[in-house]
């Protein structure tokens, strides 16, 4: 009973932490700083993910006592609770805060006692959680006003979902079922670099992201490219290789996650099928150790990415839905146990690296008025991009078994 509680209980706050980092605010809008874009720093979500994910991972380094870890995730659900109902002056940093201390604190409780099973619920809450945003964000909201009015949906389902982390947070301290204390963290300094490296990265190249599209139009350029974002490719890699001993195999699972990942939200009977299929991997990569099938899995998704237009849509919409729940869940849970820090790093990157790899945007130069027959035929920068979003799975894959090798990876 005190085993199954733990785990509910850390996979509703690791749910509520992604969520609150995923979702906008009533009044955040990020205003223009000339072409510098320099409010992406201070009012993004961008920035506002990258703080959640450095409090993350100092609160999941640093705090090694239960009753501390407890502290943290407790003011970090009365903090969000008065942010979400007053809606303050910076609202968008102080729901960030929030919820990296409640994240650090559910994932600081995963190094004691059946860590693996706890680090796998830490995962299928923030994948959860994440996916679980773009329907509820659009909730009761019609599609053609989506654009124009302010979601309310999510502050809704936030503050039950906080509700009832809070009772499970309370129930679970009354009842000792994180009796033990977490495992203390080793070589603290080099997981607090690498942590706080990976997310102020992501943050610089959304900045020079942002950059590039608001410079859309200057002179004669009418559309641009974005490649700079490969650098995520050598980021994460190095970032698996400078974790200590084995413990970096993990961040290599949120690597092949970006590259495969989908580019846009679900609808609700969608996420609700994302997040079982999620599950229903995460269970079969516990009984079955199958990191390179997950990887092998990933790469398939990322392939579907030539098949975006009608009429052969569906091959790449089915395998978004499908393939890459299960074989996120595969992943994660083969690679895990890990150290904790480590683990709060791999949830929390997906969120904060929140830049394609590779895009191309630009103006329209006409739309036909005419209905034209859809047929299969990849443009030459579908082949591209897909082929770089295939290729920065397979360097993860082919990462982890170098590790392996040298470090002595399961």
């Amino acid at each position: 009973m005190k085993l199954a509680l733990a785990h509910v209980t850390l996979l509703a706050g690791a749910f509520v932490a992604a969520l609150t980092l995923t979702t906008t605010v009533s009044h955040n809008f990020a205003f223009v700083s000339g072409g510098d874009r320099l409010d992406v720093f201070f009012d993004s979500a961008a920035s506002a993910a990258t703080l959640g994910a450095i409090v993350a991972v100092v609160i999941a380094t640093v705090v090694s006592r239960t009753r501390s870890v407890g502290a943290a995730a407790g003011f970090g659900i009365v903090l969000l609770a008065v942010v979400s109902l007053v809606q303050p002056a910076g609202e968008l940093q102080l729901r960030a805060l929030a919820a990296g201390l409640i994240l650090g604190g559910v994932a600081a409780l995963t190094g004691m006692r059946e860590r693996r099973t706890l680090q796998c619920a830490l995962v299928v809450g923030v994948v959860s959680g994440a996916v679980m945003a773009g329907p509820l964000e659009s909730e009761g909201i019609p599609a053609r006003y989506a654009d124009y009015l302010e979601p309310d949906a999510p502050q809704r389902y936030l503050l039950v979902a906080l509700g009832v982390f809070a009772v499970l947070l309370a129930v679970s301290a009354w009842m000792k079922a994180f009796e033990k204390e977490p495992v203390p963290v080793d070589n603290k300094g080099r997981m607090l670099l690498v942590g706080i490296v990976i997310p102020v990265a992501g943050l610089v190249l959304y900045w020079l992201f942002q950059r590039s599209v608001f410079s859309l139009g200057t002179g004669e350029a009418m559309q641009n490219r974005w490649l700079l974002g490969l650098v995520v490719i050598p980021l994460l890699v190095g970032a698996a290789f400078a974790l200590p001993a084995a413990t970096g195999a993990v961040v290599l699972a949120a690597l092949a996650y970006l590259g495969a990942g989908p580019t846009g939200s679900f609808e609700m009977s969608t996420a609700l099928v994302f997040v079982a299929l999620l599950l229903a991997g995460s269970v079969v990569g516990w009984r079955w150790r199958s990191a390179m099938v997950g990887f092998a899995l990933l790469a398939v998704v990322a392939a579907t990415g030539l098949f975006t237009d009608p009429p052969v849509d569906w091959i790449n919409m089915g395998a978004n839905a499908f393939v890459l729940p299960f074989a996120v869940g595969l992943l994660y849970a083969s690679l895990l146990p890990t150290a904790t820090p480590a683990a709060t790093m791999s949830v929390t990157t997906p969120i904060a690296v929140s830049i394609p790899i590779v895009a191309e945007f630009g103006w329209t130069a006409y739309t036909p008025l005419t209905t034209i027959e859809p047929k299969f035929s990849p443009t030459a920068w579908m082949w591209t991009s897909t082929a770089v979003s295939v290729g920065s799975v397979l360097a993860a894959g082919a990462a982890f078994v170098v590790l392996r090798k040298r470090r002595g990876v399961v």
